[in-house]
């Protein structure tokens, strides 16, 4: 009886990772840091730092980021997790909407993981922006489901200070989070065979 190694089968085809990159660990614990980083400095720190009632979400950036550099799985469960701290550590007041939002913009960023349309610096922000957007209008949403009184001046200006203010803390967050993941490469578990 002879001993052969074990086969890897992976549906990256003849270009993809070799087999010692296969049995690497992708870092996912730095994936878990920044998310939790990210959740409690939104509900700690973001708060005192306030325009127009606007406040930079430190977590869509680092959503964002995690699936741009992780691809839509981890992206989206990374969203999913992120808003689930930040709606049991703050007092929001719909449970699980927020992370349904997060969860959509990390599935979306991570879409693009690899892509080279997002390799430099103004599309990443850019996408930071947008989901900013994304989940200031979802979370606006929920609560006109709630029947809560909103008036239109306020929740304007409150979107846009805070998309604004989330540009602002973007590059840092996307930097910190391409620095502790490395390359971009797209994590998909549960694909075990294919053709490429």
């Amino acid at each position: 009886m002879s001993s052969r190694p074990p086969m890897i089968i992976s549906a990256a085809g003849p270009s993809g990772p070799s087999a010692g990159e296969v049995m690497r660990a992708p870092r996912l614990w730095a994936v878990a840091l920044i998310v939790v980083a990210a959740a409690l400095l939104q509900v700690s720190l973001m708060p005192f730092i306030q325009v127009a009632r606007g406040v930079p979400d430190v977590l869509v950036c680092a959503v964002v980021a995690v699936g741009l550099q992780r691809g839509s799985l981890v992206g989206a469960v990374s969203g999913a997790a992120g808003g689930f701290i930040v709606e049991l550590t703050s007092p929001v007041g719909t449970l699980g909407a927020l992370a349904l939002l997060y969860l959509v913009v990390g599935w979306g960023a991570g879409r693009l993981c690899g892509h080279d349309e997002v390799r430099g610096l103004l599309p990443p922000v850019v996408l930071c922006l947008v989901a900013e957007f994304i989940v200031q209008a979802g979370d606006v949403f929920a609560q006109l489901l709630l029947a809560r009184p909103l008036e239109f001046g306020d929740v304007v200006r409150t979107l846009l200070a805070s998309v604004i203010l989330t540009g602002l803390v973007a590059i840092p967050v996307l930097a910190v989070t391409r620095w502790l993941l490395g390359a971009p490469r797209s994590i998909e578990p549960f694909v075990v065979s294919g053709d490429v």
